[in-house]
């Protein structure tokens, strides 16, 4: 299938899972490259290039406490 739209929004503080053991990191800076257009992401475990990370997966709990009920 092919995509007609694609949109992500980062945010400084925003975690995100990387590197090969899905370790947690915090997004501390994002700069954008005008001539080559990247985006690099600066994280608590060191930079690295937009789109080579995984998203923390959201609980589907509006309260967390409903997890337990």
């Amino acid at each position: 299938m092919t995509m007609k739209k694609f949109s992500v929004d980062l945010e400084l503080g925003q975690e995100i899972i990387v590197g090969k053991n899905n370790e947690r990191a915090k997004i501390t800076k994002i700069e954008y490259h005008e001539k080559s257009g990247v985006i690099n992401l600066h994280t608590t475990k060191g930079p690295r290039k937009a789109l080579t990370f995984k998203l923390v997966p959201e609980p589907a709990y509006d309260n967390v406490a409903d997890r337990f009920r």
